[in-house]
């Protein structure tokens, strides 16, 4: 026989009605009425106007089987009992085979099973209860029951209900209750503090839960129940629940704690891999079944699935792929997608879904899909068939997808790392040379210029095309400058430098002809063996280039080929440059005789110098660390060091990024490891006193970090106390200098050798950390994680907020 819903199946009767509160009351009055109903047949009459209608209809209770024929609903039948209840079923459950099977609860099936093993006196109060309307009369029912002596056991089952009540006379008569039946305290006051919405105190109880016994856990899992179907669901709440996943895992509250959990924005990360880790087949298929309830939902759904070591299934994967690629704002945060479907592709098939779904990744609102291709590539994860595929795509898009999506593309390094064909790999380079076309900004030129740097000699066709047929001078210098990045791994270099050379025969722009002699001299420098030939015809290209050849000057001065005199005279003619005597820093004003302002004209040559001095400086740099010219390294240091000291006093004016261009020449020169000492400490000495200059002071530090000796060390001690001085004097830093500032007090905490009194000075550098906390960048942080590492325990524990 069809089995009816009663008053306690209240839980069943409330989620199949939903929200709709008189019509809940009004299955309640038919209930009084001894009328009740299948679970299938009130679906049924609940999901149209009609049927609702025909449930409010007053007659129902006195002759439901007239009402219903008179309505025409043949689709169910009225199946009176031996003790005067009228159940309304389904036609095809009545006589149905299947129904006893059904209809039959299992042995674990809650309250009404329960209830059935009752004592009339028990039982009674039970089903008064769940009869009561009114507020004070369900108040005044648990109080018979509480007297009653009600076991802990129908407690748990009642707790749902009660706690879910609307009233708080109820639900505060309802801990009472809790009690009287021997609830522990801590659940007792695990009820209390979700009434509260105390967070700190469910934090605090979470831990104390998972030690009580089995029926006092499943005492609070039913109030953690109640609680979310109130729907006032909270971290502390899902704190607590993960807390009790072992034996949450096997209670038959999983599937409606999970479904009611799922659509708030609270992490379930840790609650379902502690539930995975129990019962992983029972989660993974009530997950299963809250998809298909809106894109936010099943992108949550999908990452819970994925749990280490578990395998997404092919619906799963697309429907995955299908939210990546969406073009809807939802979901929101697809980055955990990504990674989850990273885990769970065990047949390596994600790739392949992806290309197939072709230029639709352009379209998505989030750029994810491009880190997801990128590390299935690291992962080896991409066959070369789906790899060409995708690059064809990534061909396409580069030309026609917005500048995020290119910019991504780029970043995650996807031309490189695709394992596709060369042919496939070489046709992406003319697309990227179209971007260069396209873009200005430095960080987009840079990604373009190192994406085709990793496809290597396969890019050499079109570069070399770009190089002597582009329209554009910016697109052939970034080319030109890139080029040596490639042929330097080719076994024969040499010809790429001479077709270089080649190209000034049809260059008439001073900048393009200093670029292709530059790139030319550099692969002379850096090429295993020593071509004196190509040498000479590098010498003589730069004759004549003025300016533009400085560059180039370096190289051919660095390299090994370069004869002793011809380096000596670079040397020396460098050194005139950089150290030229400036015209009068005093520039004439003339005044508007209208508005009284003043225009102030420099002079051409001062402005050029200005320009130039960068160029200077990194040529004699290069020249400086390069192993052919250790005879000339004293000499380009003291000239250095001597024009240091004139513009460090102001007896010397130069720009502010031309000073800080020549303090990172002597930094970079002292921080190498073939420089002598004794230059090291010369360096060293030349810029402690300009400390208070951040610049400066960061390249002091990386001279100190390289140098070695117990003079070096006191340098260190004196101009770290002098940074920690100034750091603490008020007004000394502006607010936009306190990152920089962070940095370089991070840059002195590094340095190995601070003198006798290193651990101090150590933690008086990292109590004025401590005070710029909100200004030490990411790039500080990294490095003082590894600084950590390095420094006594004590003074390692006072960095634990990085």
């Amino acid at each position: 026989m069809a089995k009816g819903l009663r008053a306690g199946d209240a839980n069943d009767i409330r989620r199949i009605i939903g929200a709709d509160l008189r019509l809940l009351l009004r299955v309640g009055a038919l209930l009084e009425a001894r009328v009740c109903f299948t679970a299938l047949a009130l679906e049924s009459l609940v999901a149209d106007d009609a049927g609702r209608r025909l449930l409010a209809d007053r007659r129902l209770g006195q002759d439901p089987a007239a009402v219903l024929a008179a309505a025409g609903r043949e689709d169910l039948q009225v199946i009176a009992d031996a003790d005067g209840w009228r159940t309304v079923a389904l036609a095809d459950e009545v006589g149905n085979p299947l129904a006893p099977a059904l209809a039959e609860p299992p042995a674990d099936s809650g309250l009404p099973a329960l209830v059935a093993t009752l004592a009339p006196p028990l039982r009674a109060s039970v089903e008064g209860l769940m009869q009561a309307r009114e507020a004070d009369q369900r108040a005044a029912a648990l109080e018979r029951l509480r007297y009653a002596g009600a076991p802990l056991s129908v407690v748990g089952e009642l707790m749902p209900l009660l706690l879910a009540d609307s009233a708080e006379l109820v639900r505060e008569r309802a801990i009472t209750l809790v009690a009287a039946a021997g609830g522990h305290a801590v659940v007792v006051d695990l009820v209390r503090a979700l009434q509260r919405r105390d967070e700190q105190g469910l934090q605090r109880l979470a831990v104390a839960l998972s030690a009580l016994p089995a029926e006092q856990q499943d005492l609070a899992i039913a109030a953690l129940t109640a609680q979310a179907v109130r729907g006032e669901v909270t971290r502390g709440l899902i704190a607590a629940a993960a807390a009790l996943a072992p034996r949450l895992a096997g209670h038959r509250a999983l599937e409606r704690l999970l479904e009611l959990l799922l659509p708030t924005p609270f992490s379930l990360l840790d609650l379902v891999r502690g539930l995975q880790e129990q019962a992983p087949a029972r989660v993974a298929a009530a997950l299963q079944r809250a998809l298909g309830f809106g894109p936010e939902q099943d992108a949550r759904v999908i990452v819970l699935l994925a749990a280490p070591g578990a395998a997404l299934s092919e619906q799963v994967l697309e429907r995955g792929v299908d939210l990546l690629l969406s073009p809807d704002e939802e979901p929101r945060d697809r980055m955990p997608l990504a990674a989850a479907l990273r885990r769970g592709d065990a047949e390596r098939s994600l790739a392949r879904r992806i290309a197939a779904r072709g230029m639709r990744l352009c379209r998505a609102h989030d750029t994810s899909v491009h880190w997801l291709l990128a590390e299935l590539a690291r992962d080896g994860a991409i066959d070369v068939d789906t790899a060409d595929e995708l690059a064809d795509v990534l061909r396409r898009l580069l030309r026609e997808a917005p500048g995020p999506h290119l910019v991504t593309a780029l970043e995650q390094q996807l031309p490189t790392l695709l394992p596709c064909r060369p042919a496939a790999r070489a046709a992406l380079v003319p697309p990227l040379i179209e971007t260069l076309a396209r873009y200005r900004a430095d960080r987009t030129v840079d990604l373009v210029c190192g994406a085709i740097i990793g496809i290597g000699d396969a890019a050499l066709p079109a570069v070399w095309d770009g190089i002597e047929n582009h329209p554009l001078l910016r697109v052939r210098r970034q080319l030109i400058a890139l080029l040596p990045e490639i042929v330097l791994r080719l076994p024969e270099p040499a010809a790429a430098a001479r077709r270089l050379l080649a190209g000034l025969r049809r260059s008439e722009e001073g900048e393009e002809r200093g670029a292709l002699v530059a790139a030319a001299a550099r692969i002379l420098a850096e090429a295993a063996s020593a071509d004196r030939q190509l040498a000479g015809e590098v010498d003589a290209a730069c004759h004549g280039l003025g300016r533009h050849g400085y560059e180039a000057l370096g190289y051919l001065a660095a390299s090994a080929a370069c004869p002793e005199e011809r380096r000596q005279a670079i040397v020396e003619d460098l050194l005139i440059e950089a150290c030229a005597e400036l015209p009068p820093s005093a520039a004439p004003a003339l005044a508007d005789p209208a508005t009284g302002e003043l225009t102030y004209q420099l002079d051409e040559r001062l402005a050029a110098h200005t320009e130039l001095v960068p160029r200077i400086i990194a040529a004699l740099t290069r020249i400086a660390r390069s192993p052919h010219c250790t005879a000339l390294r004293v000499r380009i240091v003291d000239r250095l060091v001597t024009q240091w000291r004139e513009v460090a006093s102001w007896r010397l004016v130069w720009g502010p990024g031309n000073v800080q261009a020549l303090a990172e020449a002597l930094a970079a020169i002292a921080s190498d490891r073939e420089c002598p000492a004794h230059l090291r400490v010369r360096i060293a000495e030349a810029l402690a006193p300009q400390v208070g200059r951040l610049a400066v002071a960061r390249c002091l530090a990386r001279v100190l970090i390289a140098g070695e000796g117990e003079y070096l060390a006191r340098i260190a001690a004196r101009a770290a106390e002098q940074l920690v001085r100034l750091a603490v004097k008020p007004g000394e830093f502006t607010e936009d200098e306190r990152e920089e500032l962070a940095e370089a007090l991070t840059d002195f905490l590094a340095i190995p050798r601070l003198g006798p009194e290193a651990e101090r000075l150590q933690r008086r550098l990292l109590d004025v950390l401590a005070t710029l906390r909100d200004h030490v960048s990411s790039r500080a942080r990294a490095r003082l994680r590894f600084v950590r590492g390095e420094l006594p325990p004590p003074l390692a524990a006072q960095l634990d907020w990085v």
